[in-house]
């Protein structure tokens, strides 16, 4: 281990981002605590990992509660589907929030600053619908909730999908994500029809600020280490590294590794007066307006968004299409859809390890996924308009999310792979964010459908007519990009 925090350094430290073992280094006066990015290597690093699990797992849970609680909330609140879709209207609002707050909160809080903020957001929302508050109040709430979950999904996104394993560990993390919406469904429905001393709806949501305390108090732990000055450090290095001139040998950058361990300010730019090439190679100079300069950027983000927007409006508005269209009950509905996120869980998980090892790109085997969940979604539409038999459409739905699953994080460990280091995490947050934004602005517009003239029994084509979508739009970005991509490695 690399100790500075003594000014007497009697022997040569040589520090590299790529070394396994755990040091430290005294950067703008601050000791950065450096560990391995590889989970074998650190124990730390493993409890990270499972803290990021644990806050995916819970905003899984806080998104399905919106799904299965839909027609709770319009016979409660006397709402009509339109009035009811503004909740995802809020969402979007603070995941676009995000979008453009992504790369100034990461420079001013550092990681740790992001999780602990998005997480507070929610539990802060879900206090205040606990107490039953007016129909407004909720949506208020629920921007909030917006903001907090796009500074985690953008936060630990970028962070775990530039570890070692990335494709693997970044698939057990949005199957997480599926674990908690596969959970909501059921709960809710056994403690809203509980025969004795049923829950109000409300309730469950102090259920879930509780949950999110405990959460938060374990991410505070375990991200002690993942401050604004460490933020800033791993992107000046990255970036000298990324820049090194290869026929200038070692002994420049051995020197500068030298100055940056015992605190000397020999190399001012280390210290935060970076020369104007450094500042081009740092991206914590990255401004959005840089971001939304680059096509790819946009390419990627419109991809994500309309991705996210068909997957959750098909989760959220699953429950009400059944009961309402299909005239199946409240409690077989919220089983076919708990079957979705069952798949969705299984296919980031296990496809995560298949993307690594039976393609040659995450592009190709995006590209898979993405006719895959073509498919799925037209068997739900033609099962659903031949047959009323549940039996049936379980295989389909549960198929569909298998296949839909593996999407998300693919498209994070692609945008890594294509994305210059600089401007790589406050595009992944961009990215995340907006793309997070399709997951509210979708089901939203699906609620206008549903209360058009329309209705809701369009519901399955619009699912097929969005996928549809989405394959074009990843064949254009393979076409377009693809010549740029570094199979497998970050």
């Amino acid at each position: 281990m690399i100790d500075t925090s003594n000014d007497d350094i009697s022997e040569p430290f040589i520090h590299s981002l790529d070394k396994d073992v755990k040091h430290t280094v005294l950067f703008e006066d601050e000791l950065i605590v450096m560990d391995s990015a590889d989970w074998r290597n650190s124990m730390l690093l493993r409890f990270q990992i499972l803290g990021g699990y644990f806050a995916f797992a819970f905003f899984g849970l806080a998104d399905q509660t919106v799904g299965t609680l839909i027609p709770i909330y319009q016979d409660h609140y006397k709402i009509n589907d339109v009035q009811t879709s503004m909740i995802f209207l809020a969402l979007t609002s603070g995941y676009f929030s995000m979008a453009f707050l992504s790369g100034w909160s990461h420079t001013n809080l550092g990681v740790r600053g992001v999780v602990v903020m998005g997480m507070s957001c929610m539990i802060f929302s879900f206090i205040i619908i606990s107490t039953d508050p007016p129909f407004f109040l909720v949506v208020v709430c629920y921007v909030f909730s917006g903001l907090g979950v796009g500074g985690l999904d953008a936060s630990l996104g970028t962070w775990m999908g530039n570890l070692v394993d990335s494709n693997e560990i970044m698939g057990i993390l949005h199957g997480f994500y599926g674990i908690g919406c596969m959970i909501s469904p059921p709960v809710i429905t056994s403690l809203l029809e509980r025969k004795s001393n049923p829950w109000h709806w409300n309730s469950f949501y102090l259920v879930l600020a509780c949950l999110g305390c405990s959460i938060l108090a374990f991410l505070i732990l375990t991200y002690r280490n993942e401050t604004a000055k460490k933020y800033k450090y791993i992107n000046v290095m990255k970036g000298r590294k990324n820049r090194k001139d290869p026929l200038q040998g070692e002994n420049e950058e051995d020197e500068f590794e030298l100055d940056s361990l015992s605190g000397s300010t020999n190399r001012p730019d280390v210290e935060g007066d970076e020369s104007e090439e450094d500042q081009e190679d740092d991206d914590t100079h990255v401004s959005i307006s840089e971001v939304i300069k680059s096509p790819m950027v946009w390419a990627l983000a419109f991809a994500l968004f309309t991705y996210v927007g068909n997957e959750v409006a098909f989760g959220s508005w699953l429950i009400t299409y059944l009961t309402r269209i299909k005239k199946f009950s409240y409690k077989h509905s919220s089983y076919l859809a708990s079957t979705f996120w069952i798949g969705l869980t299984a296919g980031r998980i296990v496809l995560g390890f298949v993307t690594t090892r039976a393609f040659k790109t995450e592009l190709k085997a995006n590209f898979a996924y993405v006719i895959l969940t073509l498919a799925g979604y037209f068997s739900f539409w033609v099962l659903t308009a031949t047959t009323s038999n549940e039996l049936v459409i379980y295989p389909s739905v549960f198929f569909t999310g298998v296949v839909v699953g593996p999407i998300f994080p693919t498209v994070i460990v692609c945008a890594l792979k294509l994305l210059p280091h600089r401007l790589q995490t406050a595009s992944i947050g961009f990215i995340c964010a907006f793309g997070g934004g399709g997951g509210a602005v979708i089901p939203f517009l699906m609620g206008l459908v549903a209360e058009s003239k329309l209705g809701l029994e369009w519901f399955p084509l619009i699912n097929v007519i969005v996928s549809g979508l989405v394959a074009c739009m990843w064949i254009f970005i393979m076409k377009k990009y693809g010549s740029n991509f570094s199979a497998n490695t970050i």
